[in-house]
Order: structure tokens, then sequence, then C-alpha cells
């Protein structure tokens, strides 16, 4: 890993004057309308890590894209999309096509990577324009330009001044799955602190349902935990600490070294040793949901996106969806759930009309029309306000099932039939839960400390002999010195 982040950022040392694969207008000023050159073809290029069926909704945005390019400016404007398969892969493309000036015009992109870019100058602050007359975006900064507010202060997190160098793309978030017919059965209400959690783990012990998955020789707890990664953050997150901050220089530095996350750390090893909270790496597997569904488990975290893995394929119970558990008596303002999923940041070209036009890109990609289409062609959550209030948005987390003229159908009674779906409720959840999106601060190698985290929750958990959280915490850290 040492030598991996070594060459990454080697790599984009490299670079003072990005080019996009062009050098025509060397003007750190964005064009205006009447300086741009009508008389040339302008490619934007746009690197992501996303599959064939995302691609194609892409591709229709594109298309809008081009035509209405020509149409405002009187420019033939190309976007050329290219998968590199995965984010890592991504990431490397990206890193080394620096190198030689070859990056592309805009990508998909984690904190962590923009982080890196920008060590070499290579990114495009995004402030100028966004707040540019002709091009910028509608509404205003303290709106977040009509973006979920959480989601659009992820684009500030890489310098203390709050430079906004990414904008939302696709997000997705953790919440609880539960076995409804149990509690149903049992009368347990849905748990929205840890204390309520604990309290139904402690039941479930009691129940016919535990005895039996004991009895068969399966592992069994109270809740699941599919990422240990994204729990060690959360957790830290919870219980008032911190897990990456600037120092007074602003330069980013790991912060989970405090008395919050200690607390937060020993209170897990507590309730696994009590058989309440296990993980994944418990069960034997990558994820919690097939322990969920064989019910070894009345109840699992878990990512949004991975909703229909934790549902039943016949029938068997039902998956209930709510909100991710918090501290008893955390105020609205100390509520923290995680946002999971990437933004887009432009690169500096030296062709600036390239670069003009990947912003633009950029801003169409995400405007009402485009992110409505995203949100209901691929079931990633809103990133904007307007499309989360929209009736086609609310008429598809509604779960009302509609006939082929797009009218409700109704009951006896007169009232609109609904289907339950678990994923449709994931979003209706999702979006409850919106105000409480943390960010964390990026730097290069902020992102090696969710390998770390995973470490130590692993270590306190299933190697008490030789750590507890004190040593698990200075090892883990130790380890990012080192990297």
């Amino acid at each position: 890993m040492k030598k991996f982040l070594t060459l990454l950022i080697m790599l984009i040392a490299l670079v003072s004057v990005a080019s996009c694969g062009g050098n025509t207008n060397n003007s750190g000023d964005i064009l205006e309308p009447d300086q741009i050159d009508k008389s040339k073809e302008t490619v934007v290029t746009f690197y992501h890590a996303m599959g064939a069926a995302n691609q194609a909704v892409i591709q229709a945005i594109i298309e809008n894209f081009q035509e209405d390019m020509y149409e405002q400016y009187g420019v033939r404007v190309t976007v050329e999309q290219t998968s590199q398969g995965d984010y890592d892969t991504l990431r490397q493309t990206i890193a080394s096509s620096l190198s030689v000036g070859e990056q592309p015009t805009i990508a998909q992109a984690y904190p962590d990577h923009v982080s890196l870019y920008l060590q070499g100058r290579a990114v495009s602050s995004l402030d100028k324009y966004i707040e540019h007359q002709e091009y910028g975006l509608d509404g205003s900064a303290s709106d977040s330009y009509g973006f979920i507010d959480r989601f659009w202060a992820e684009g500030s997190i890489y310098d203390s001044e709050g430079t906004i160098y990414s904008i939302p793309f696709n997000k997705s978030t953790e919440v609880l799955f539960y076995n409804k017919d149990l509690f149903d059965k049992y009368g347990w209400e849905v748990p929205a602190t840890w204390d309520d959690v604990i309290e139904i783990c402690n039941a479930w012990k009691t129940t016919t349902e535990y005895q039996n998955a004991k009895d068969a020789g399966k592992k069994v707890g109270g809740i699941g935990i599919d990422s240990e990664a994204n729990f060690f953050i959360t957790l830290i997150q919870q219980w008032g600490g911190e897990y990456t901050g600037f120092n007074k220089n602003g330069v980013g530095e790991y912060r989970f070294d405090n008395p919050q996350a200690k607390a937060a750390l020993n209170w897990l090893v507590e309730e696994f040793n009590n058989g309440n909270t296990v993980t994944a790496t418990y069960l034997g597997t990558n994820y919690c949901s097939d322990a969920f569904k064989a019910v070894q488990l009345p109840m699992t975290l878990g990512s949004s996106a991975g909703a229909s893995y934790n549902v039943v394929t016949d029938g068997s119970f039902v998956t209930g969806v709510a909100p991710y558990p918090q501290m008893a008596g955390a105020s609205e303002d100390e509520k923290q759930v995680i946002q999971q999923g990437t933004n887009v940041t432009l690169f500096e070209c030296g062709d600036k009309q390239e670069e003009l036009f990947g912003w633009l890109f950029m801003k169409y990609l995400t405007n009402y029309e485009s992110a409505l289409k995203w949100t209901l062609e691929t079931a990633y959550f809103p990133i904007r306000k307007d499309v989360a209030a929209s009736k086609e948005y609310q008429q598809y987390i509604s779960q009302i099932i509609y006939d082929e003229n797009g009218n409700p159908q109704l009951d006896e009674n007169g009232q609109p039939v609904k289907e339950y779906d678990a994923v449709k409720e994931v979003c209706v959840v999702g979006l409850a839960q919106a105000d409480y999106y943390y960010t964390s601060v990026a730097f290069p190698g902020s992102a090696l400390a969710r390998s770390e985290g995973e470490f130590v929750i692993k270590a306190i958990l299933y190697n008490q002999k030789e750590y507890d959280v004190d040593k698990a915490i200075k090892e883990a850290l130790d380890a990012l010195e080192n990297s």
C-alpha cells in the first residue's frame, strides 16, 4: 500500500499544468460566449466506473446535451464516456494519464481520489463556474444550489477554505433492514436508538427462532453489520468524535485516537461479547444478508443499494426498512449517517473550451431533468431537492399500483392500492435521514483509514487475547503513518 500511494503521488507531481489532451488556450480565464470557437469540434472525455445499464442512461443524457450545446452555443460538442470497470482501476488510470497530460476532462470520483489529483494541481476549482453569470448554477449557496444539502457539502471537504472541487452524482446510504414478521409476532417496535437495538437483541435471544437456529448449528446474533469500515467511521461520528480533520496549518490528519472513539469501540466489544452485535466476519461471509434471510439475525445494517439482497425470494417474511439507529438523546444536529457514492470532478485543461464544456456537461448531468432520469432508471437516491419533491419521484416511491393510463388502482373503499417494495422503501427512508449524512475531511491517504478502521474492529472483536481498543488504535495509526 505504501508503494502504491507513493507511486500515485509521484505520477501526479509530474503535472504542473494539466492539458486534457490539448493546449490551444493557456488562459486561466473562463471563455465568454463571444470567445467560443464555433468552427471546431470540442471533445469532452468522461471517465467513470459504471456498468452497461448505467452507461445507457448516461448516453441518452449525453445525446440530449450535445443537441442542447449546438442549439445554445452553435458548437459541435462530443462527449466520450469510457468505463474503467471498477473504481481502483479508474483511479490508477487517471493517475497514470496525469503523468503524461492526457487525463480526462471530467471523472466520476470518490473524495480521496479527488484529493490525490489535487496534489498535482490537476483539478479545477468549480467555484468560478458555479458563480459565473452565464454558466453558473441556479439558486444560491445558502440553499446548496438546489442539491440535497449534505450531498453538496461533500464537494468542499478538500481544504480548510471549503473550495468546491466536486458535485454530487450517484448517492446511497446505509439503513436498517429488519424481519417485519418477527417484529409483528413479538410486538417489537422498530428501533430508533442503539438502546432500542440492544433491547430487541436481548429479546431475540428468548425466542424459539433464535433457539432453532442455534440448535441447527448456525451462527446467530442480534444485529448484523455488513461493513466494518463504515461502522468504524459512523460509530466515531455518532459518539461525538472525529475521524479525520485539518490541523491549524490546513493539513489533513487522522483523528480517531480520541475518548469518544474509544468509548464507542468499547461499547461495541461489550455488545459483541453479549452476543448482540456481530459483523459479516463473524458469520464467515462478505455480507450479513444471507444470515438475515435465514433468520439467524432479526436485523442487519447495510447499504441501501443492496436492499434486494435482503429480501427473501420465497415470501417467507417481509423485509422492513428503517433509518440507521442513533445515540439516545441525540439532537437533530448530532445524528449521523454515512453517505455513500461518488461525485464528478473537473480537470484543469490547457484547452479552456474543452474545460468549459466539461463544466457545462457536469451541470447538465446533474440538472433537474437528467437527475430525475438517472434516479428513476437506476434507483440511486435523488441528489437534488426538486427531484426528491417531484411528482414523478413521489409516485415512484409511493408504492401505489398504477394502470396503463397512469391512474392509481383503487380498492373497494376508493383508496389507492399499494404493493410494498423494500427497494422503494429504502428511498423513502434514505430521504428521511438526509439531514444526518456526515462528511469527513479528505486528503491523500485519508481513505486508507477505512481499511485500518476495519482492522481495528476485527482485532478488538475477533482477537481479544491480543488486542484491546487502545492497542488496536495505536497499531492502526502506526500503519497509517508508515503508509
